[in-house]
């Protein structure tokens, strides 16, 4: 049976023009970024040949290809791998960020431009939502964060009333004053405007969603990749 072509598509993706994801290596980093496509799976097979990271940092990634998404997050759990993130990294890359064992943001990007989003799945082309994949999507996040992610927010997260609606993680020191908070929800409007609010007392760390506080501070080649990156477009 054909598999059916499915995007977890955050608000970035709903642009057009997104690039397939690229594979680029320094040291024991391999550094992801760009849109998840159905044919990455297979590239990054034949890139990791021979290869031994330590680390995998997504740079600036609006999401894509679930299927795709999934495996990859699989393929980081098992090698036992950390992950980092740099700038938006969005639905699918939501996932194999999680798919980490360490979690952390990465001072690549200024941290106020560093987040991690998660949402519902949806099909490619009519935009239509796709509650039957909810479940194991739930299954998906919760495992990969302890159990720490609240079932309330689960529920919003997977069950989206809109496919564009989207749940934001931030840095804690994002928020340097107030209560603990770092998690904010997007929902769209019905005047296709979004409205986001933060969810007070809950951030990043005590959801699961990351796992180390401190800010990773990356080398100086992996910094220079990123510039040459650039932000998403």
């Amino acid at each position: 049976m054909r598999r059916p072509a499915l995007l977890l598509c955050a608000l970035a993706l709903a642009t057009t023009g997104a690039r397939a994801m690229e594979f680029n290596s320094v040291g024991e980093t391999l550094v992801l970024s760009g849109a998840v496509d159905g044919n990455d799976l297979a590239r990054l097979r034949d890139h990791l040949a021979g290869a031994h990271y330590k680390l995998v940092l997504l740079h600036e990634s609006p999401g894509g290809d679930l299927f795709n998404g999934y495996q990859i997050a699989n393929w980081v759990r098992s090698e036992k791998l950390a992950t980092a993130v740099s700038g938006k990294c969005e639905s699918a890359c939501g996932l194999i960020f999680l798919g980490g064992v360490q979690r952390s943001f990465s001072d690549g990007r200024p941290i106020g431009e560093t987040m991690v989003g998660l949402h519902g799945a949806f099909h490619f082309e009519t935009r239509e939502p796709l509650p039957e994949l909810s479940p194991r999507m739930a299954y998906v996040i919760k495992t990969m964060t302890g159990g720490k992610y609240p079932s309330d927010l689960l529920q919003r997260t997977v069950y989206p009333r809109h496919p564009d609606n989207l749940v934001y993680a931030f840095h804690p020191l994002r928020f340097k004053t107030g209560p603990k908070r770092g998690i904010m929800e997007c929902l769209r409007q019905a005047d296709a405007a979004f409205k986001c609010d933060m969810v007070e007392g809950l951030d990043a760390l005590g959801i699961g969603v990351l796992t180390n506080p401190a800010i990773l501070a990356l080398d100086g080649d992996t910094k220079a990749l990123l510039a040459r990156l650039g932000a998403a477009p």
